[in-house]
Formats: structure tokens, sequence, C-alpha cells
């Protein structure tokens, strides 16, 4: 095994004593405080004192409970910690190569195994006993095989990076409070090879054993690399007299922005299955952060402010920088529906369907006490962004946030084009505008606010109108914008009854429950545009809109799941389709892992994705792929 690399170093690690380690104080978190204008963001130096439930040093909300502890089962990583605690203590000797501190392979030492560094493999199998020629490019380890024989060696490839890696809220690597230095990593590594063979094994069986078709289970194991490739653990805890202090990252990718909202809503259902804390943590600092109160305006009169509320910022900051308290790294003003602009409508509907599936599926009682007189605040929001008078309301966003200055909204489809990219009147943001009414209703029940979940209730009923009677008869669906300004077809309308589905609120039957008008109107819709010239692409690839080429993998995968499990719809062709897309992923974006933004099959943009585990939902289909397994 070997890499050509500069600074190679040879490895051999050797019992020693752990390494002393210089206590580090925090550096400065902003957690938010209410004020006269809304919620705000400060930084300042927090004293040492305990953590808060998702481990940051934070003040609470003005209409937030006191934090109950965490349970004990949903401790991050704590089976790890443990077993990293104990290899630390009887470390073994490894023998390798590694590049600087930060990586590196090694094995344990073994007769006829011996780590090289020179110019080239060739160099190192001259036969001068010196092997670790230091200003070679290339390390890497010999292992003697006689002629006839066959020899088996357990490598360990690991990497390791010390320090503060953050800015903005200092953090540092969660494992490197377990693991000193990279011999350490590669070692305990060594050490459980057997269990972590064995733990992936059980997950390959979990793929294996499900109804999925070939090319779904493909697509899914594609995209779950993308997502693990994209994630960080950080702890906020600098010294480790200190308790951890867990922060988990999802970066977007290529791009790199840090647990960007619209992609935390797609990766809900991945983490609710595995690791249902890393919601609650991302969720509770959108809210001790990243959350704000701003006012709205309506089209064409930014100077005539109207009362707003609360909502959520695109992003935490890009590039491990955590951008300041209330902003994001990405939106910026006076950008008219275009890339870049503010997404302040769409975020807000994302922090109520996140927290809502997330109540349901964790039962995390804590959390909804603890933001139970935030939900009030969401609701007035929403009301707030459609019509400042109540006799005015359709239940449909009109107005957008001060925010974008001389500009308008736009939603998470920002690199498509006007049927998905403007938030205002959007169909498929009027989907999740109705689920975020129906889960705020829900939730108001259950903290006893029974006037306000009435109020929601209407307000959902309203948004269900809006769109159904936006149902075009002659072309048999419904427009992108409901106002009629855009006539494509838009596959995104029906993302919205994803969320109430996954609390319990909309049944296996619907089409006949108290929404049933509107799922009825939506199969109708699905139907009618999943053919070739309006929603599919000639090699049967799913089209998000008509009007674009630009498609995305995992809001498809997500709607596929939609349109089976809850419209019921005739997806006979199903494995036509995952074909496609598998051939998109292959042959597509072979060099950049999973990627997400296609155009006609070749990424764009949205490369080395995380957002693809969208298609874990497929696991939660009875019979999901059967039909296609059986072909």
């Amino acid at each position: 095994m070997t890499r050509s690399s500069p600074r190679f170093r040879a490895v051999r690690e050797s019992r020693a004593p752990r390494a002393a380690h210089r206590p580090i104080r925090r550096g400065p978190i902003g957690p938010y405080t209410s004020g006269d204008d809304g919620i705000t963001g400060r930084h300042e130096t927090p004293s040492r004192r305990p953590p808060a439930l998702n481990g940051l040093h934070r003040r609470r909300s003005p209409h937030s409970a006191p934090a109950p502890a965490a349970p004990p089962c949903d401790a991050p990583f704590a089976s790890v910690a443990r077993k990293a605690a104990g290899a630390l203590r009887k470390a073994a000797p490894v023998i390798g190569v590694a590049h600087a501190r930060r990586w590196g392979f090694a094995c344990r030492p073994e007769p006829g195994v011996r780590a090289f560094q020179a110019f080239s493999p060739e160099n190192a199998l001259e036969g001068s006993a010196d092997r670790l020629f230091r200003l070679g490019k290339t390390g890497g380890l010999l292992i003697d095989v006689p002629p006839g024989a066959r020899r088996e060696v357990w490598i360990a490839l690991g990497f390791h990076e010390a320090g503060t890696i953050t800015t903005g809220i200092e953090a540092r690597y969660a494992y490197t409070r377990y693991f000193r230095k990279l011999e350490d990593v590669l070692s305990y590594a060594l050490d459980h090879r057997e269990a972590l063979v064995r733990e992936a094994a059980q997950r390959d069986e979990e793929l294996a054993s499900s109804p999925l078709s070939p090319a779904q289970k493909w697509l899914l194991a594609q995209a779950t690399h993308g997502y693990f490739g994209s994630t960080e653990w950080l702890d906020t805890a600098l010294d480790d007299a200190s308790p951890p202090a867990p922060l988990w990252v999802v970066n977007e990718g290529e791009y790199e922005m840090m647990n960007t909202f619209d992609l935390t809503i797609d990766h809900l259902f991945f983490e609710l299955r595995y690791a249902p804390w890393v919601v609650r943590d991302v969720l509770d600092l959108y809210v001790d952060r990243y959350s704000f109160r701003d006012e709205v305006k309506r089209p064409g009169a930014p100077s005539e402010l109207l009362p707003g509320g609360v909502s959520f910022t695109h992003d935490m900051g890009v590039s491990n920088h955590f951008s300041p308290a209330g902003d994001s790294s990405y939106e910026r003003p006076n950008l008219d529906a275009a890339c870049f602009s503010h997404m302040t409508h769409e975020q807000l509907t994302n922090w109520i369907c996140c927290a809502g599936v997330y109540i349901a599926r964790a039962g995390d009682e804590g959390f909804l006490e603890r933001h139970r007189g935030l939900f009030a605040e969401l609701l007035t929001s929403l009301l707030h962004r459609d019509a400042p008078e109540p006799g005015a309301r359709t239940g449909v966003m009109s107005l957008d946030s001060n925010r974008c200055g001389t500009g308008a909204e736009i939603t998470t489809y920002d690199s498509l084009d006007h049927s998905l990219g403007r938030a205002r009147g959007n169909l498929y943001l009027a989907g999740k505008t109705w689920a975020s009414y129906v889960i705020l209703a829900h939730l108001l029940d259950r903290c006893g606010n029974a006037a306000q979940a009435a109020e929601s209730r209407a307000a959902s009923q309203r948004s269900a109108r809006a769109i159904v009677s936006a149902f075009h008869e002659p072309s048999g669906y419904i427009p992108a914008l409901l106002d009629g300004s855009s006539t494509s077809a838009i596959i995104p309308a029906i993302e919205g009854l994803l969320y109430p589905h996954a609390m319990g609120l909309l049944d296996d039957n619907a089409a006949e429950g108290e929404h049933g008008e509107l799922v009825r109107t939506l199969h109708r819709h699905f139907q009618a545009i999943l053919k070739p010239g309006l929603c599919l692409f000639p090699e049967g690839g799913w089209k998000l809109s008509s009007s674009s080429d630009n498609s995305w993998m995992s809001k498809i995968a997500l709607c596929q799941h939609i349109a089976r499990a809850i419209l019921k719809a005739d997806l006979s062709d199903d494995g036509r389709h995952d074909e496609a897309h598998v051939r998109w992923q292959i042959e597509g974006s072979g060099y950049w892992a999973f990627s997400d933004q296609m155009q006609r099959g070749v990424p764009v943009g949205s490369r080395y994705y995380p957002r693809g585990v969208t298609a874990i939902l497929w696991l939660d289909e009875r019979s999901a792929g059967a039909k296609s397994a059986s072909r």
C-alpha cells in the first residue's frame, strides 16, 4: 500500500504516556437575547457553566422553559467515547506512514512488514537497508509474501486534526477528546476492526434485506456516503476538564455551507433513524443563534413596512466559520427572486416541519415544553407573511421579508427557473405552508392553546382552498405560480404532504380524510404531469419542473416516496426511472461521488452532496420497490 505526497513521516508508535493537555478557554458564542428589537444576536465569552441540552452554553429565550436532562439513550456516540477512552490507556504499537500529523495508514508490527519512504515504490524495492529516505515523497508498507502463499494484513486508514478548527463559534473535533494523535486513531481502528466490520455488515444487511430494487439500494448506499462525507461532530468545550458539548454540522457538499436549513429538512428522516440528537441539536442552535425578527413588505413597495415575525437564516456559516448571530453566509439583499436572495418564509416552514416530525418521532416532551412559547410566535409570523389584514389572508405567502431590500424571496430551488425559484405565490411553498399550519395546530393543541390551534387550523384550510382552486382543468394540473404568471408543471407541489403524514396526521386513507380534497387534487396533478414532455426526461429520469432541465436527485427520491406512500399513485414504470437515476450518478457523476443537481443527467452543481439521504424514506414503505424487484 503506497501513497505519493510531500512531507510523509514514518510511523513507529510504541506504548507511551498520554501527552499533557493544556486547557484552552472557550471562544465566543453568540446566543440570542430578546430585546425591544426582537431576537438579536451578540458575541459573548461565556463563563464556565454546565452545558445546556444540546451541549452549547447559552441563554434561554423568553418563551423557553428550563432544559431537561438529555435522555441517557440519546448521549451522542457514548459507546464510541467509552471504547476510545479505554483505548488510550492501552495503546498498542503500530507501523506505517503519515502525512504530517493529519492522516496516514498503519498496521500492527509483524515479521516481514516494514514501512518505507522513498522517491518511488521501485526505489524502496531496490534492496537498500535504508528504506526511510526522508526526502522521498512516496510512503507505504512493504509486505513480504512467499511465492504461492497468501497473507492477510489489517491496515487502518485514519485522520486526525487537533486544536480549534472553527471560528465564530470555537470548536474542535469531538474525537480529539478521546484520541490525542493520529497513532491513537489507527491503533483504535486496528483493535476494534472486527467490531467495526461487523457493524458495517449489519448496515449492509439492513439494506440488502429490504424490499428495495437493486437500483434503489445502490442510490441509497451512494447517498449515504455523500452524507457522512459531509459531516462534522464537533465539541465546543475546548478543554477536557469541561463536560463534552457536542455540536453537529453537515456541510453542504462542495459549497461547504454549514447546516443549510433547506438541507436539514431533507436529512431529517435519515438522522431520526440513526441519531435523533443531531436534529434536536441543529433546531436548538437555529433558535438560539440563527433566528431573528423581521418586517415584511408588499411587492413594489419596499418602504411600506408591515409586521413580520420570527424566522431563521438559510445556514449557519461556511467552511468552518460560523457566521454572526442572525446572519447566514448565503443570503443577500436587493436580488429580485434570484439566487442568493433570502429564503425567510421557506426557513420558517422548515423549522416548524422539522420540529413537528422530531417531536412525533423522538417523543421528546422536553423539546416540546421548552419551545411551547415559540409555537405561537411562529403562527403569527406565518400569518403576517400572508397579509396584515385577517380578512385578506388566502393561506399563501404574498409578502417578502424586509431583509430582501428592494428584492424578493426565493425557495430552496434557487438554481431552477421562475417556476420553483420565486417564493411569493409559489405552489411548492404553498404546500409547505399548509403543512406548517397543520403541524402548528397539532402542537398548539398539545400545549393547551386551543384558540391559536383553531386559528392555525383555519389557516391550513385557507391554504388548501388556495391550492385546490388553482387547479387548471384544461391543462389538468396546478400551475407553478398560483397567480398564473408561470404555467409550468412542478412535481414538488406534493412535497408538503410528507410532514403531517410522518407525524401521523395523514393516515393511509388520506384521500378520504380531513384533508381529502387537497390530497385528491394533488393526486390528479401528479398523475397528469409525470409524463414525457412535462416532468419526465426521455430516458425516464424525473424532471422536477416542465420548464427546466435542472433536476435534483434528493427531491426526486422524496417525491417518489410521497407519490407511493401518500398519493397511492401509479408508478408502474418505477424501475426504468430508478435505473435512469443510477446512470446519472455513475456516468454523469462518477468522479464527484453523490451529486444532487443534474442537468439532463450531468452534474452542474451540488457535487459531493449529503442531501440524497432522502432516499431513506423508501425503507418506510411497506412494499417499496417490490414491483421493481420482481421485474
